[in-house]
């Protein structure tokens, strides 16, 4: 099932018109209609509006179904959204309907992700893999460094850059709500 498809489905579940989910949303109907056809590509900040709305978590929407594996190697990983230029990758780090969703974000040197995200319906936590990683949640910046993690609430804003010379890998975490 391609991503529309999956938006299309949640929104009938929750017996929401195109109409009302674009006035939760403050997306147009046609930005709507469009992704749900599959006809555009939505940035992760429209996604986690749509997700809120809709009472789902962004994985629920973004992970491959029905995939029993256990073990998801490095080069198999699903990506789910690059940025246009390739400076910002992102992809999951565990496969099927788990409980636990993953993501892995890569940005390469001195990149900024200037989609601030307004939050999601679910807490989370980050882990630095590799390089530094310069977050501001609310209004407040830190600046992480390989090893250190962060645990950002539900519904808190924040956005990251790379901030160093080198590429920048962090791996994200959340529980289905």
């Amino acid at each position: 099932m391609q991503l529309g498809e999956k938006i299309k489905y949640f929104r009938k579940k929750k017996n929401l018109t195109i109409k009302e989910l674009s006035q939760l949303t403050d997306l147009s109907i046609g930005f709507i209609s469009n992704l749900e056809r599959n006809l555009n590509s939505p940035s992760v900040s429209n996604l986690q509006q749509i997700c809120e709305v809709l009472d789902i978590n962004l994985m629920e929407i973004l992970k491959p179904v029905n995939n029993k594996d256990h073990v998801l190697r490095k080069n198999n990983r699903y990506e789910i959204f690059s940025t246009d230029d390739n400076k910002i990758k992102f992809e999951l780090l565990t496969t099927g309907n788990k409980e636990l969703n993953g993501i892995a974000i890569s940005i390469v040197d001195r990149t900024d992700y200037n989609d601030t995200s307004w939050g999601h319906n679910y807490d989370e936590l980050g882990v630095v893999i590799k390089g530094s990683l310069e977050i501001q949640v609310d209004s407040k910046t830190y600046i992480l460094e390989e090893g250190d993690t962060i645990y950002i609430d539900k519904f808190t804003p924040h956005k990251y850059k790379n901030p160093s010379k080198e590429p920048n890998i962090t791996h994200w975490f959340s529980i289905k709500n």
